[in-house]
Parts: structure tokens; sequence; C-alpha cells
């Protein structure tokens, strides 16, 4: 079997009928178990396999799962054969009745529910058992220890061999290890020191270079009486570690050594090494600790490891928008780690958002602190300088926790960053503090929304299960426009509890309207509500960031690219750039892609908001006015590139400076990313009186959404197009449109509607005498009556309209003429007519290298080919169509005709193939929503 490295299937076991739930395994040999089936992937299948369930949920593209598959050694067209590892995989899959790998450009994307890999749960499972042994729960820390390791069954990944897994076997490995290691440290918390001898003794060997291990069996065996055999071990260590790496032990493992050879008492528990000894005070300035903190696992398990570091102070830097519950985070973190830091914990609030007084410099918060670690006043230095010294010095030697909560500023942190190792350092900002990083290494975390169901465990927590319950409608307003703010549900909380009399509708009706909802958002405490928030963000920005935060919060659609931006601004690129980088490091907007803008919701909200009592309606709307114009530009030139040979309407588009597109497949990207944002600039447009905009947005955005069979949109925008062209009184305007209107209607199946638009147009066009688009109308109409199951009435308005091409002498749209003509008497059963027109088209299509003409031509033939029984001479045509719709992203027809090359393969007696066909149509067909279509090819799929 081609493509899958082992030359054979996978091993298949039976399928449960019932459909159970699933399992990928990937801690042993890389595994699906579904009830009592199982199949065990091998080889290239294996490693394509691995790096889809290691980033479930992303797209990962062709070319990185290529590169994982065959490293650098790619072979010829590695996409072909990424194409065909995907078919094999998801055969084997769907043998056990699972389907969970979707086509996504650039490549493939893994979905995956919660307890469906092993990985998560083991890396769950050690998050539980960490918890429960900061919190002093040993006995239920060590069942959830040996719980985790449970799920390994052997070498990660089966031993499969290449870089990209042998570095993911070696990542997985190192996560094993941790947990062994952690589970060591439970052991002698709960004094059983026999079993950690006997354990760390087997570690140690297994990783022979690693330290904790060897610290845990020297103090297992000090604590047993063994102190001998505890040093000897410590002896080997070292020669083996000064052989082989040229390093000594660290200053935690020869601390442990000297306390053996002192034989000192055993050490305390919750330790590894020793005590330090300290007649300093020591500190506990943390506030208390939320009571009702729920979720941020995976930014737990960051903090986790800045805080593993030995070689530097740990920094961290917790950064999003204001409300996202970045102190919660911290003091969670802080007060369930807070036994790591036996001399104590700082804590300041900076105040770095508030008003510029209230601000807290850096001197004195080194004042503050020296005090709290027992440094006398009349000791501390006036100089900034020397504080920042003598801090650094008190602090040496010692393992204390400094959180620095509400910065500004790197300037307000780095003098209060500690200088020897030992120390972690927590800090949050609603800005990013890049230069941390550069300068203390530090782990720059950015803090996200909730999720719904992690939205509504906290509500629920808060207001009680029954109460979201008992009005499902409510609670979804409440989930959807909180955001998933923690702020946010927590003022909803608030008020909810407050007032448990009140129906959550009365919440839910506030929220639903946008001129009351940061209203809803706001509880009696002015500074609680989520206005304040926002107001002191806004309040510390730049003018002209300022000015385009307003901007941004007016703007069409989810998101904003750079172009978009930068005509909202009216400066260049290089310039609106620079101040949307200033935007998002103050978290007011993310940059979900290279390029790419976007602002929650809550924020948008409060940025339109503002926009009305601080900046000119007039600056505001030629500010969208010049939005509107680039998305028209923008819009005609990307379906330039889709459409070369589509006729040139008359009016020109607006003198717009917009970047070029370098193929089809960089317009199709930019219209999958921007449509949402195309189609509610076209309404805007409308609103503004932009009729020119408002018919050519929909004439520029025709061929991507007939492209991808998205016709409830299609119509929508040429309805509103008609609205436009009757306000502008253009008879030749009205009459494009009124085609399109037409061909929209009858894509939806509307034939009254579209006879009705497409006969007006003919009318339209006639007066003129426009014989090249009266020419498309004939065509449409002749599409849609073959279509509709009147083949007879169709041919003869494809035989107009290829009689007006001709007149006109347009050699492609003769060509498209002869296309359907010969399609409709392909239909009529008139098989020599119909492959004489489709050969001459085919010949006109080549020669000017239109390839959706040539691809529809290939389609006609080959459905002439298979009705006379030459199957292979089908098969190549379809390939051939296939092939083109691909490369010009036509995915709507691209289903289709994978239907008809599972029917050819069937015909050739190749199920397998048939069946692979057919399974890529439907996945094209539910994507588009084509409810028929999808129904037909599943009794397909049940009947092969």
């Amino acid at each position: 079997m081609s493509g899958g490295g082992t030359g054979r299937e996978p091993q298949v076991g039976r399928q449960d009928p019932r459909a159970p739930a699933f399992l990928f395994r990937l801690l042993g040999p890389v595994e699906l178990e579904a009830g009592a089936g199982r199949v065990t992937f091998r080889g290239k299948q294996a490693a394509l396999l691995t790096a889809l369930l290691l980033q479930a949920g992303r797209v990962i593209s062709t070319q990185r799962l290529a590169e994982a598959v065959w490293d650098e050694a790619l072979p010829r067209d590695p996409a072909s054969r990424i194409r065909m590892l995907i078919s094999e995989v998801r055969r084997a899959c769907a043998a056990l009745g699972v389907d969970v790998i979707g086509t996504q450009r650039p490549g493939y994307m893994l979905r995956l529910g919660a307890g469906r890999l092993d990985l998560a749960c083991f890396q769950s499972q050690v998050s539980l058992a960490r918890e429960a042994m900061a919190g002093g729960r040993f006995e239920e820390a060590l069942a959830l220890y040996d719980e985790a390791l449970s799920w390994w069954q052997g070498p990660p990944l089966g031993g499969l061999s290449g870089s990209f897994a042998e570095a993911q076997t070696e990542w997985l490995g190192g996560l094993r290890l941790d947990a062994l290691e952690e589970r060591q440290s439970v052991l002698l918390e709960l004094g059983r020191d026999t079993e950690v001898v006997t354990e760390a003794r087997a570690l140690a060997a297994e990783a022979p270079l690693r330290e904790r291990p060897h610290g845990q069996l020297m103090w297992a065996l000090h604590r047993s009486g063994r102190r001998g055999e505890a040093l000897e071990v410590y002896r080997q260590f070292r020669t083996r570690l000064v052989e082989e790496l040229g390093l000594e032990p660290s200053d935690e493992l020869q601390q442990v050594q000297r306390q053996i050879l002192r034989s000192d008492a055993a050490p305390p528990r919750r330790q590894d090494g020793p005590a330090p000894e300290t007649s300093l005070p020591v500190p506990g300035q943390l506030p208390a600790a939320p009571a009702a903190f729920t979720h941020r696992s995976r930014e737990l398990r960051e903090l986790d490891h800045v805080a593993c570091g030995a070689d530097s102070v740990g920094v961290a830097v917790i950064s999003g928008p204001g409300g996202i519950g970045k102190t919660w985070l911290a003091l969670h973190w802080a007060h369930t780690r807070r036994d790591r830091y036996p001399d104590g914990q700082l804590y300041v609030n900076l105040r770095g958002f508030g008003n510029v007084e209230e601000q807290l410099s850096p001197s004195t918060v080194l004042r503050h602190f020296l005090t709290a670690l027992g440094v006398p006043p009349t000791m501390i230095p006036a100089d900034q300088e020397a504080q920042a010294a003598l801090y650094r010095s008190v602090l040496a030697e010692r393992r204390l926790l400094v959180v620095l909560d509400n910065a500004r500023d790197s300037a307000q942190v780095t003098p209060l960053i500690p200088g020897r190792p030992g120390c972690t350092v927590l800090v949050t900002s609603r800005n990013r503090l890049v230069s941390l990083h550069a300068t203390h290494s530090a782990r720059l975390l950015e803090v996200g929304a909730f999720s719904d169901e992690e939205a509504y465990r906290m509500l629920s927590h808060h207001v009680g299960p029954q109460t979201l319950a008992a009005d499902p409608a409510s609670t979804a307003v409440l989930l959807e426009h909180s955001g998933g703010l923690p702020l946010a549900l927590g003022v909803l909380a608030a008020r909810a509890s407050a007032q448990p009399a009140f129906p959550l509708a009365v919440l839910a009706q506030e929220l639903r309207d946008p001129a009351t909802r940061l209203d809803a958002l706001q509880t009696d405490d002015l500074g609680a509500g989520l206005r304040a928030v926002f107001a002191s963000s806004y309040a510390a920005l730049d003018v002209r960031a300022a000015r385009l935060f307003l901007l941004l919060g007016t703007a069409p659609g989810p998101g904003i690219g750079l172009p978009g931006a930068a005509a909202l601004a009216g400066l260049p690129s290089a310039e609106t750039r620079a101040l949307l980088s200033m935007l998002e490091t103050a978290n007011l907007v993310r940059q979900l892609s290279p390029g790419r803008y976007w602002m929650h919701d809550l924020v948008r909200l409060y940025a339109a908001e503002r926009t009305e009592a601080d900046l000119p309606s007039e600056t505001r709307d030629q500010a969208l006015g010049r939005l509107v114009e680039t998305y028209t530009a923008m819009a005609r030139a990307a379906d330039r590139m889709l459409f070369p040979h589509r006729p040139a309407i008359a009016a020109p588009p607006a003198a717009v400076n917009v970047p070029a597109f370098e193929d089809a497949a960089a317009a199709l990207a930019w219209f999958e990313t921007e449509l949402p944002c195309l189609l509610a600039a076209q309404l805007l447009a409308l609103m503004l009186g932009l009729d020119v905009a408002v018919w050519q947005l929909a004439w520029g955005m025709n061929t991507f959404l007939l492209r991808r069979f998205h016709n409830r949109e299609r119509l929508a925008a040429w309805q509103l197009a008609l609205t436009a062209a009757e306000r502008l009184d253009d008879p030749h305007t009205t009459a494009v449109v009124l085609w399109h209107t037409g061909y929209a209607h009858a894509a939806r199946d509307r034939i009254d509607e579209a006879v009705d638009h497409l006969e007006r147009a003919l009318e339209l066009f006639e007066q003129a005498g426009d014989r090249l688009l009266l020419a498309q109308v004939h065509h449409t109409m002749g599409w849609m009556w073959s279509v509709r199951g009147q083949p007879r009435r169709g041919l003869g308005h494809a035989q107009t309209a290829l009689r007006l091409q001709r007149e006109a002498g347009d050699p492609i749209w003769e060509a498209n003429a002869l296309g359907a003509v010969g399609w409709i008497r392909l239909q009529l059963g008139e098989h020599e007519a119909a492959r004489d027109a489709c050969e001459q088209a085919l010949t006109i299509f080549r020669r000017h290298r239109d390839r959706d003409g040539e691809a529809a031509t290939l389609d006609s033939l080959g459905k002439l080919a298979f009705d006379r029984g030459d199957h292979e001479r089908a098969l190549e045509y379809y390939g051939q169509c296939l092939d083109l719709r691909k490369a010009t992203g036509n995915t709507f027809q691209s289903a289709d005709t994978l239907v008809c090359l599972g029917d050819v393969h069937q015909a050739l007696g190749d199920d397998a193939e048939a069946r692979a066909a057919w399974r890529d149509a439907l996945c094209l067909y539910d994507s588009h929503h084509r409810r028929a279509d999808s129904e037909r090819v599943r009794e397909r799929l049940a009947n092969a």
C-alpha cells in the first residue's frame, strides 16, 4: 500500500456495532481503541497520526506533516503522498467507527474531545497529583501519580524512528521521568524510605545524569541509617557528571552531601534538599487566595515550569486584558506552591493602570520589601540603585516568591527581580512586557478568555446549577455576552446572588441590548465594573493608538487585516502596524495570525461607546468610507485572480492602493479569512449610502461564494446590491445586478424569482444593445433549466448564448457556451453531438489556459465516457478535472467530481478507492450543508 511505510494495512480488530467511546494511545504503541476493536499504526501512518494527535485541535499544514513523516528527505510531490496517508489513516479509523480527521487549509486538523488521548489523561492526573501534594494530601497524591503512570504501556510511540518521532519520544519520556521523580518525593513525605531506595535506585539507573533521583536516593539511604551508601551514591554521580559533561553537581546536591557528612538529622518533609538557614523574618504578604478559582490548568503547568529553573531566577509575566483573571491566577498558584518558598512571599500591587500619581515607583517598593525582610529602616539607602543592590544581597541564597501585580511596564519591574537562582518572580500586567523575555528570560504567559464550558462551571459555582438549568435560554445569553471574561462572569454572579428572587431573564435582557450591555456588567462599586477596567487601559494609550483603538471599535466584522486597519487610520501600513503593536502590547487587540487582528467583543463595545464621545462623527464616517473602498478594491482584485476571464464591469474600482495577490490560492485564502468582514462591510456601505461599493462588493465576492457553495450569503449580497442599484438609477448597473440576483435565486431553487429577475435583465441588456452580457444571461438560463430537469428548454438558451458569443468574437465565452451545449446534449442522450461540442470547448480552453472551463468540460467528457462504458477513459477525465478544481479552490464542484470518481472506481471493481472518494465527497457536502447530496453519498457508502 503506497505511502504507508510498512507495506501492509494496520491491524484492525472487531468493531463494536454500538459505536463506543474511543481512545488514541501514544504512551506505548500508536493505537486507536474503540470498544472491543483496536487498530495499531506503524511506520509513516504512525508518524502522521502522532503529529496530528500532538497538535489536536490545530490545523497542521501539509508541509509540516510531510517533514514529520519523512524528515528532510521529502519524496517527490509530498502533498500527494500525505493525502494518501491521510486516506489510509481515515480508513483505518473508520473501521472502528471513528471520524476525527478533517481537511482544512493549508492541511488537516484532528478534533478530539476530552479523555480521547492517553497523553492528555496522563497529564491531567499528574496535574491533580501536584495540587494534592501542594495541599499536603500525600496519600491522595500518591494514588493520583500511580493512576497517571498506569497510562504508560511501553516506550512512547512504539519505538517509532525518524528525527521528529525521536524528539517527541524524548519529550514524552521526560514527562514520565518528571512524574516518577515527583512520586518519589511523595514517598519521602510519607516516610516510606525503603520503597524510595528501591525505586529511586532504578530511576537513577534509567536516567544516570538526572540529579533529582540521586538526591532522593541519598536522603532515603541516609534516613534508613545507610550513611556510607548515600555518600557513595554522591561520589559515583559526581564522577560520572564530571567525566561525561565536565560539570560539578548543583549547589543543592552538594549541600545534601554536606549535611549527610555532618550526620544531620533527617531532612524536613516536602523538600529533596536541606532547609535554608536564616535569621531573617519570613514575610507572608500574599493577599487571600481566590475562594472560587477554577480552570487554568495549562497556565498553572506553565508557571510550574518557571519555578523549576535551577540556573537562574524564574520570571513569568502573566498578561492579558483587564478582567481576564491575571491576579487570581497568580495568587492561586502562589498559595498552592507556597511551601516551595520557605523564606517567604513578597507581594505588591504596582497600580500600573491607575492615575500616574498612584503608580508605585521601584524605590517605594524596594523600601517596603527590605523592611519586610528585616532590614532596619536606618540601613536602607536613599538611592534606588543602592536599594536594589541591597535587596539582591539580602535575597542571595534564599528561596523566596515575589508577586508583582498590575505592572505597567518593564521599568517598574526590573529593579525588583532578585539576582541569584532560588527565587521566582510572578508579574501580572495588561501589557505583554516582552523586553523582560530578552533581559531576564521571562516566560510570557498570555491569559485568554474562558471557554463556554469553563464559564458555565464558574457561573454554576456561584449561582447554583439548578438556577442555570431552570432557564437555559437566559444562561446561554449570559455566557455569550460575558465573552468568557472572569470579571464579567463575576459581576453577573454577584448581581444574581444579590437578588436571588430576580429571574436570570432580567440580566439576560440587559445583556441582549448592546446599549445596556456594559451597564449590566457594572456593580455598585464604581471601580469594579468592566468600564472602569477598560477605561484605565484606554487612558494609558498614546494619543494615536487611542484614536486607532476607537476606530477599530466601529469596524465591521469580527477581525481586521493590516490593509483594513491602515485604511481606517488613514496611515501607511508601517505606521499602522506600529500602532497595532502598541494595542497588542496593551492586550486591547490580539494578533491571531500574522497581520490579522481581533478585539474581544466587550472591548469592542467599549471602544464603540467611547467613539461616540471622543471622535467626531465626520472623522468616523470618513474612516469607514476608506475601509469600505479598500475592501471593495481588494475583493475585485482577488476575484480577478480567481476568474481572470470573467467579463469586466463598467464601473471602475476606487483609486485605492491594495496589496497584490500572488496567485489564486492567496486570493482564496484571503476570501476565507475576510468573508465575514466583507459581508458586514457591504451592509455598512448600504447604511452609509455608498451604493457603488455595495454592488461592487457583491460582484467581487460572487466567484468565491459560488465556488464555496455559500448560496445563502450570495443571494443576500445580491439582494443588497439590488437595493443599491435601484437607488443609483443606472439601467446598466441594474441589469448586471438583476442577472446575478436571478442566478443566486436559481441556486436556491427559487425558480419563479429567478425567472423574473433574469427576464428583466434580458430586457435591459437588449435595450442597451449589450450582446456580451445578453449572452451571459442566456448562459445562466440554460444552466438553470438543465439542472431543473428541462434540458430541452435549457438548450435553446445555451445555443442563443453560443451564437451571440461567436458574433462577439470572444473565444473563452464561446468555449463556455460550447461546454454548456455539450452538457445539455449529454443530458438529452445526444452523445455524438455532446462529444463534438465538448472537444471543441476543451481545445479552446486549453489554448487560452482557462482552468475553470477546462475542468467543467473534462467533467462532461468523463460523464460521456462513463455512460458509454469506457471506464478507464472516464477515470482519466475525472482525475484531471478533480486536480484542476482543487487547484482553483472549487470545493463545490470538487464534491460532485469525487462522487463520479467513486462511481467509476466501483464500476472498475475497486471498492476501496470508491469508498475513499465518496467519503471525501461526503466531507465536502457536509461542510457545504448540502443535505440531499450528503444523504445520496451516505446511501452509496452503506450499500458498498
